[in-house]
């Protein structure tokens, strides 16, 4: 490979020469500036240092959508001149320079695969400079605009680089709102996977202070938030909606991890690099599940050089934060490096009573074992404790307003929900020969968790304020997760084009014990929703143990494989397949009051052979857009109903296709995307209700008898995203959503989710001001969409009995269309410090961001409120 290193430095050499550079036939333009050419020259006059070099030249070749591949760089920590040099000879690209903005600057260590681009910005972070220009094979780096002093250490000068600063698809110090390359779809760029997908970056979410995956998913292109209560960081779990559809899917670096099924899921992002969302049926990775789409959490990395994040937080509801995260290497090659966050919250929120603490402690370990071999160990403690409020506001029977303030919480003082999550997770890549690669993902979750709660339902009559009652109840739950994926992958030739494989397998096992105890609250006149005191609640006995299941099992194991074919050098076609089993047990015990067993019931069921093939196309048009179209299958278990006669067999899996075309742009160097997409979900096999049969719970056991699986649902729109760098200094994100999903069925034709609105629009923007106000940076955006409403029928309370056993009253009531606009202002103090103050809902607009029943689970959206946020980065 000596040989290979020699040839390249003649030609770098010889095109400086001459004022003219060769590289593969394309002559580049004249270098323009004498120092340039001096600073290659001295460059090239220096002692080579021996590096790895790129298995072959081939790795550098641009690929699919105009990508550079990746290439092995190994780079010790250094100055920033040598470190340049050993990169023009592991890249095999120039890079022109001034030696005065380069000296007295170090370079972090570098190890691993990276594309050019990549490579270089991770050896320019944190020095200031910049790259202004880039060509195949060249880059150009300009000097900061400004060099710190005592004097000027108010102004902000270049701090960020300017694009993506890490490998891989984390984003911090991307300073960017784009991002081009996921895990989801095991490591695909954006443009290459024919699906739509978002991607909130580290900028936008410190930008928005967003703290939970609830407050991401707000932000989300079509993502619509059910709301769930005190949630996020210590209260109960969201539900998130995508085409009309429940996202039902969760991953952790692109390995699945089943994370609903938990309790609870809203975690603290404090602990993640960003969050990315794939829209659509996700059942080559993710399995059984809804169509609705997938979430994949990017975990925080090592860094190769020291650095501190500290930021604390203040605002409206008694909200306070404070994070402190301190990464950097373990030992002086670079080659371990380690990262650990700490993270506190305490907050109240706008309705009375309830409030939330959460503590988080992450670490993270990456160990280059051998050049070619890295190990990533790290786990995480997440604990909880709040007083949260669950039920959400009733209605009127008929559905009509009640107009209770904002702040009404009707729940009891004496609650409380207490919940520990811990995390141990293992991580093992292998490069091969060439560009092959093994990956192995393993993840251990545990999840403890008490609550004693009061929950309130029931139709209120509006001239009293009766017809609501409060029951009590308290749980003891445990929750252990097991998860391994691994899988390999790399490209290989045939009929003279490289194609690329991926097969992998994954394995999932949960073990859940729950104990149940409930109670009556004894209120003499009934409850009254007008001038309701949560504190003047009496704390019943929870003896009553009333139901359990211990034991319950679920486990779930697949195979799967992608085959990425090149058809063309601009077509590529996509196939691939995934074949799954599963099975679960679920054993309810029943108890009386005196607490005797008084019925078990095990209910289990189990698939295998599940077959679920998924194909795309993806054509590159020119280097900046790329066109696709997918076919992807949905698989759905529905086994908790069962087909008459009594007592039942579990019904069929809910099929059907998810069908897109869409188009995808990049700009600016992967500094500004865009996407457009037409999507139309088919799903069959629905269950409806058997008319030749009542409808039967079958006791606890979450089982319910009779129906039929004939039900057809359609779900249909358009969506667009804008995400990036419009201009410098210039950051825009923009989404769009226009849906319509009907229940074909016939007899119950209609809206299939009515919640989800027909249109849904959420824009985000923040700009630096320009020259001696350039350390301000304002921003702004809103969340519209289109009304939403919610029909159906309640059961009126019967005071004869005491339960909601009386006639069915229908109801139907909507929420308008609205807007809720928020603002930032960013100001930055010196080079380490800044100040963000995030104004949210800045017109104090009232409305209801969720509608639930006449019963219950109707949520205001919150009230105008502010957080003051004080960041340091050194």
């Amino acid at each position: 490979m000596q040989a290979g290193k020699e040839h390249g430095s003649a030609a770098m050499g010889a095109g400086i020469w001459g004022g003219e550079f060769q590289h593969r036939g394309r002559p580049w333009r004249r270098a323009r500036m004498p120092s340039l050419v001096a600073a290659a020259l001295v460059a090239l006059a220096q002692p080579a240092v021996q590096a790895q070099q790129p298995s072959s030249v081939q790795a550098g070749q641009v690929g699919q959508a105009g990508q550079v591949g990746e290439l092995a760089f190994s780079i010790a920590p250094q100055p920033l001149a040598g470190a340049l040099r050993q990169f023009t000879q592991q890249a095999q690209h120039q890079v022109l320079f001034d030696p005065q903005i380069v000296a007295g600057r170090t370079s972090p260590a570098l190890q691993g695969r990276f594309t050019p681009r990549q490579a270089l910005d991770r050896l320019l972070a944190g020095t200031g400079v910049t790259v202004i220009d880039a060509v195949p094979g060249a880059y150009t780096l300009k000097a900061p605009l400004r060099e710190p002093s005592p004097a000027a250490d108010a102004a902000l000068g270049t701090v960020l680089v300017t694009a993506q600063a890490h490998a891989g698809d984390t984003t911090e110090g991307s300073g960017s709102y784009a991002a081009s390359r996921v895990s989801l779809g095991k490591g695909q760029s954006v443009r290459e996977t024919p699906q739509s997908i978002s991607v909130v970056t580290r900028q936008r979410i410190e930008d928005q202070g967003l703290v939970s995956v609830g407050d991401v998913m707000q932000q989300t292109t079509g993502v619509t938030v059910d709301y769930a209560g005190s949630g996020g960081l210590g209260g109960t779990a969201n539900s998130f909606y995508a085409r009309g559809f429940q996202i039902s899917n969760v991953q952790i670096d692109g390995a699945a991890v089943d994370a609903f099924s938990q309790g609870t899921f809203d975690p603290n992002m404090a602990m993640y690099d960003s969050v990315q969302v794939i829209r659509g049926a996700d059942g080559l990775y993710s399995g059984n599940g809804e169509p609705g789409g997938s979430i994949n959490l990017v975990r925080k990395r090592p860094t190769a050089q020291p650095q501190v994040l500290a930021s604390a937080s203040v605002g409206s509801w008694k909200q306070r934060r404070a994070e402190l995260d301190v990464a950097g290497p373990l030992a002086a090659d670079g080659r371990v490096r380690g990262r650990a966050v700490l993270a506190h919250s305490d907050r109240e929120f706008f309705y009375d009573y309830a409030d939330a603490r959460n503590t988080l402690l992450y670490g993270i370990v990456e160990a280059d074992l051998t050049p070619a071999t890295k190990l990533t160990l790290g786990g995480s403690y997440d604990k909880s404790a709040s007083l949260p409020w669950r039920s959400g506001l009733p209605r009127a029977a008929n559905g009509d307003d009640l107009h209770l303030p904002r702040s009404t919480a009707l729940m009891a003082g004496w609650g409380h929900y207490d919940r520990t999550n811990k995390e141990l997770f293992a991580q093992l890549e292998q490069r091969l020969q060439g560009d092959w690669r093994v990956r192995a993902h393993a993840n251990y979750v545990k999840v403890d968790s008490d609550s004693r709660l009061a929950d309130m339902s029931g139709a209120v009559d509006p001239s009293t304020g009766l017809g609501a009652a409060l029951s009590g109840f308290s749980n003891d739950f445990y929750s252990t997760k097991k998860a391994l994926d691994a899988n390999v992958s790399g490209t290989f030739s045939l009929l003279g084009r490289r194609h690329r494989l991926l097969l992998g397998a994954d394995w999932a096992k949960i073990r859940d014990t729950q104990d149940t105890f409930l109670s009556e609250v004894d209120m003499p006149g009934g409850i009254n929703v007008f001038g309701f005191d949560p504190g003047a609640i009496p704390l019943p006995s929870f003896v009553w143990k009333t139901r359990s299941f211990a034991g319950y099992g679920a486990t779930q194991k697949g195979l799967y494989g992608r085959l990425n074919l090149s058809l063309t050098d601009r077509l590529t076609a996509i196939v691939g397949a995934r074949r799954a089993s599963y099975d679960t047990q679920t054993p309810w015990l029943r108890f009386d009051r005196a607490g005797n067993l008084t019925s078990r019931i095990v209910s289990s069921y189990g698939e295998s052979g599940i077959f679920t093939p998924y194909g795309g196309l993806v054509y590159d048009i020119d280097d900046r857009w790329t066109a696709y179209g997918s076919v992807a299958e949905i698989h759905k278990s529905q086994a908790d109903k069962l087909g008459g006669p009594f007592p039942g067999t579990p019904l069929d899996p809910i099929n059907g296709r998810n069908f897109e075309l869409g188009a995808k742009g990049e700009f600016n160097e992967g500094r500004l995307m865009a996407s457009m997409a037409l999507y139309r979900i088919e799903r069959n096999g629905e269950a409806v209700a058997d008319p030749s049969y009542p409808n039967t719970d079958i006791g606890d056991a979450g089982l319910n008898c009779c129906w039929l699986s004939k039900g057809k649902v359609v779900s249909q729109g358009v969506e667009g995203e804008i995400s990036g760098e419009l201009a410098r200094g210039w950051q825009l994100f923009a989404g769009y959503t226009f849906n319509r999903n009907h229940n074909k069925t016939p007899g119950i034709e209609g809206i299939y989710h009515s919640v989800t609105p027909k249109h849904l629009f959420k824009l985000w923007s923040t700009y630096r001001l320009p020259g001696e106000l350039s350390q301000w940076t304002i921003g702004g955006g809103a969340n519209i969409q289109s009304a939403h409403f919610v029909s159906g029928s309640a059961n009126a309370f019967n005071p004869d009995t005491g339960k909601f056993d009386g006639a069915a009253v229908p109801f139907k009531f909507s929420q308008g269309g609205y807007a809720v606009w928020n603002a930032s202002v960013q100001y930055r103090i010196n080079r380490n410090w800044q100040a963000v103050l995030n104004l949210n809902n800045l017109f104090d607009k009232v409305y209801y961001r969720t509608v639930g029943t006449s019963g219950g689970n109707n949520w205001y959206g919150e009230p105008r409120n502010v957080m003051l946020t004080l960041r340091g980065t050194f």
